[in-house]
């Protein structure tokens, strides 16, 4: 629920920040408004809302889960850096390939926005990889790297426990909720959640 209402919170500065840039309509709406849009549906797919009676998917049972092949899942990640009164808020767009034979995960955290220690919503530079060397049910999922924006940079280093969803297995969720990351070279506590669907085929 706290990255609902974190989502809605980002979602009003967006609106509030109206005017700028992209996309050449002259209608002054952020486009980031609308990947704030895709995000909130998919996490209501996949993760649901009890508060809102929504059910999100199922856990994989062990019997469902992939024995061998390989799986894209596209999606997006969230970062929440607690840094006082007003915490730094990020979101992307995510993506990670798993490999069942190779018992490997390969991924990123990329396209981030979000504010900066002034509260403006600004564009991160960076990205933030995804690893992981096995693929069973609770996976650990590994990432680490960079984002910047301005005189805000992140350092980003830590595990994930993936959680395989849906039966059969459509969707990828992990989660790092006492992430430490470094702020400007500051230790700061942070939250670090990944949410994916299965990717349709190219």
């Amino acid at each position: 629920m706290s990255r609902y209402a974190t989502a809605l919170g980002l979602l009003f500065c967006l609106s509030a920040c109206g005017g700028g840039g992209g996309g050449g309509s002259g209608s002054g709406i952020d486009p980031r408004l609308a990947r704030l849009d895709v995000y909130e549906a998919q996490k209501l797919r996949v993760l649901g809302d009890p508060g809102a009676g929504v059910m999100g998917m199922p856990v994989t049972a062990d019997a469902n889960m992939p024995t061998g092949g390989a799986m894209s899942f596209a999606g997006y990640g969230t970062i929440r850096v607690e840094t006082g009164a007003t915490p730094l808020v990020l979101f992307g767009d995510a993506g990670v390939q798993v490999d069942f034979d190779a018992n490997t995960a390969t991924g990123a955290i990329e396209n981030t926005f979000g504010t900066n220690a002034r509260g403006d919503v600004v564009d991160y530079t960076g990205a933030v990889t995804l690893q992981a060397a096995v693929t069973t049910q609770d996976m650990p999922l590994t990432y680490d790297g960079a984002l910047s924006a301005e005189d805000t940079t992140l350092d980003l280093s830590g595990t994930m426990t993936g959680v395989f969803l849906g039966n059969p297995t459509t969707a990828l969720t992990a989660a790092d909720l006492e992430a430490g990351i470094l702020q400007n070279g500051t230790p700061r506590t942070a939250t670090v959640v990944v949410t994916f669907e299965q990717a349709p085929p190219p």
